[in-house]
């Protein structure tokens, strides 16, 4: 295949680059447009809940878990681990689900749990 470099710079000419350095706007447009459009509607999904979740929840358990939904008032967090779940079912039993329940105004009443995989394959 040759030099790496030089095969960027012709594959920036074949998709219509205006010089060597430059990539042209058009060609991450939609993958750009799609970011935003996912981004929004998460943000939309879930509301304040991603931010009380970084909040009260401790970084080292926070790691190990992803936001999954949130429909009447019930928040579903996948946990990498049942190591992890019970972890964050004694910090919730602790009082960090009644501090949740309290900042969200109601939103939120309660926090369910499933243990599953915390970063799907994209």
């Amino acid at each position: 295949m040759g030099n790496p470099l030089e095969h960027l710079h012709d594959l920036q000419k074949r998709r219509g680059a205006r010089s060597a350095n430059t990539i042209p706007v058009d060609s991450i447009r939609s993958d750009i447009t799609r970011l935003r459009t996912t981004v929004e509607k998460h943000a939309q999904r879930f509301g304040d809940a991603a931010e009380l979740w970084e909040r009260f929840i401790p970084a080292n358990v926070r790691d190990d878990t992803r936001l999954s939904g949130i429909s009447g008032g019930v928040l579903t967090v996948v946990t990498g681990s049942a190591a992890t779940s019970y972890t964050l079912d004694r910090i919730l039993r602790g009082g960090v689900d009644a501090e949740i329940r309290n900042a969200s105004a109601g939103k939120i009443t309660r926090v369910r749990m499933r243990v599953g995989q915390v970063n799907p394959p994209q």
